[in-house]
């Protein structure tokens, strides 16, 4: 039997170390999350990595539900949020309700890949960035 011919793969980067190159890229381009940025757009990230916790049913009792997307955007009164995922990656059920609710009360929704993807994203939502970065990353 021939041996199968060596493939090198690369790894597929995994959701927390691009949800940090997104994050420094939307330091640059926009302001520190939880600051007005000069052209009035507010961003920060949601962490809910550990939905479940040790009491469940107490974050329920709070609101908190699973699926909420990563990054949260706020600019001239609209809602944006982006979800995170690996290239890899695929929305889960709860992730897919909470962005269908949120298109359904007029938001805007985006699943990123990478920094590249949410530049793109804010370009195409129209929120205003400084433009450090352009092109790809």
């Amino acid at each position: 039997m021939p041996a199968r011919p060596f493939k090198l793969t690369a790894p597929v980067v995994r959701e927390h170390p691009q949800h940090k190159a997104i994050a420094d890229v939307l330091r640059l381009e926009l302001a520190p999350a939880g600051r007005l940025s000069p052209h009035g757009v507010v961003w920060w990230s949601i962490d809910m990595a550990d939905f479940g916790g040790s009491v469940p049913g107490t974050r329920v009792a709070r609101g908190v539900c699973a699926g909420v997307p990563d990054l949260f955007f706020l600019h001239l009164g609209r809602t944006f949020l982006a979800e995170i995922k690996a290239l890899d990656g695929i929305l889960s059920d709860a992730q897919r309700s909470v962005l269908s609710a949120t298109i359904g009360a007029w938001g805007s929704v985006a699943v990123v890949r990478d920094a590249t993807d949410m530049l793109a994203c804010l370009d195409q939502w129209k929120i205003p960035r400084a433009m450090r970065i352009r092109g790809t990353i």
